[in-house]
């Protein structure tokens, strides 16, 4: 009785215990959002999608309804006015307000992503990788009873997520919001320059402190080949860095670290009383390019990925890394195409009832070919590329 007694209160108070939200994220159904809007809100807000003005709504979700909360649109290149991706802030218009422990929660509207996964395996294979990612589940949304689509929520990176992924939340948090081409590369010492734009502080608002940040940046722009590793050490952990570029190569990220228009879609943290950043990813939509696109594609752009790289121990740990990662995806039956298989057959009603989706269901079916050959090819080639690799 008394061992019972034990294991109920440590269940209790068990980091799964304390997680926010575990059941909000149960990725094995597709569960209902509902907003309810004064009358002719919610259509000011699809006619102002590109403005981030807040609307006042009512949430509901599996009997926990939330009054007044903010809504706003939200995102960058994925924004529509007949599907907009959406805000939740629960403490816009209620201070302290939360639901299950958040404050607040994202609804992306999946408009880039004609297959409506990338973004949820993409972060799967994060958090296999050992990289803290956010968490992503699909929702049905409807807004004043009508059905808005299918949607993934996405757990936003913010003090909360720190806590259950570092346990603390005091340091300097900074989301990378791309402003125009950048590389890592150093532009002068006066952190301005740097912060609040391209790095926006999104913790410590009002003492940001980017010092320890522009540090980063000189550092690897200037320091010798043989000093480099010593020289970055300070500043970050050089091995996370590359078991994330490892989990966007292998995806074909062409909105990352090696992206088409510079880097973009990360955060970055650096606790408090340190000066080492930490890489955690973020709008991981733009995935599952080409299988067979090479591993090196663009690494000489990004000032980070290039100096590294050209070190020979950490190419050969990155390497590793691709090789791991490679393993975990698997080929034809593996991971990856297991999940594939499994998320489209969750998905597949939603994303046929949803009409306002800016695509076609055979699209939604022709870009699901595409998954399935990336997981049968994608592994297999990398091995090829790494096994070329002098």
């Amino acid at each position: 009785m008394r061992f019972t007694l034990v294991l109920f209160v440590f269940s209790l108070y068990s980091p799964l215990a304390a997680q926010p939200g575990r059941d909000v994220f149960d990725a094995s159904r597709v569960t209902d959002i509902r907003l309810e809007f004064a009358p002719g809100q919610y259509e000011r807000l699809q006619q102002n999608y590109l403005l981030d003005t807040y609307y006042e709504a009512t949430f509901s979700w599996e009997g926990h309804t939330v009054a007044k909360i903010g809504v706003r649109s939200r995102g960058n290149g994925s924004r529509i006015g007949a599907k907009p991706g959406l805000k939740l802030d629960f403490n816009q218009f209620v201070s302290g307000q939360s639901f299950l422990g958040f404050k607040a929660l994202d609804l992306d509207n999946l408009a880039q992503d004609r297959s409506m996964m990338a973004e949820y395996l993409s972060l799967q294979l994060f958090e296999k990788m050992g990289i803290p990612a956010p968490r992503a589940t699909y929702v049905r949304l409807f807004v004043n009873g009508a059905n808005a689509g299918l949607y993934t929520l996405v757990e936003p990176v913010d003090k909360l997520f720190l806590q259950r992924t570092r346990a603390e939340d005091s340091g300097y948090l900074y989301d990378y919001e791309w402003a125009t081409e950048y590389w890592f590369h150093y532009a002068g010492p006066d952190p301005a320059i740097y912060s609040p734009l391209p790095f926006t502080p999104k913790t410590n608002e009002k003492s940001p402190d980017a010092t320890p940040l522009v540090d980063f940046i000189r550092t690897l722009n200037e320091a010798s080949d043989e000093d480099l590793p010593a020289a970055l050490a300070p500043f970050i952990d050089a091995r996370q860095f590359l078991d994330y570029l490892a989990v966007e190569t292998f995806l074909v990220e062409r909105d990352g670290m090696t992206g088409d228009w510079g880097i973009n879609n990360f955060y970055l943290y650096r606790p408090k009383g340190l000066r080492r950043h930490f890489f955690i990813p973020w709008d991981k939509d733009a995935t599952f390019g080409s299988p067979d696109q090479s591993i090196w594609n663009r690494t000489d752009r990004n000032v980070l990925t290039r100096r590294l790289l050209d070190n020979p121990e950490y190419r050969d740990y990155f390497l590793r890394a691709l090789e791991k990662c490679s393993t975990i995806a698997g080929n034809s039956g593996g991971w990856l195409d297991r999940e594939i298989e499994r998320t489209a057959a969750l998905i597949r009603p939603f994303a046929e009832s949803d009409t306002r989706k800016p695509y076609l269901t055979s699209e939604f079916e022709d870009t699901l070919i595409h998954l399935r050959d990336f997981a049968a090819t994608r592994a297999a080639f990398i091995r090829a590329e790494i096994a070329a690799t002098p």
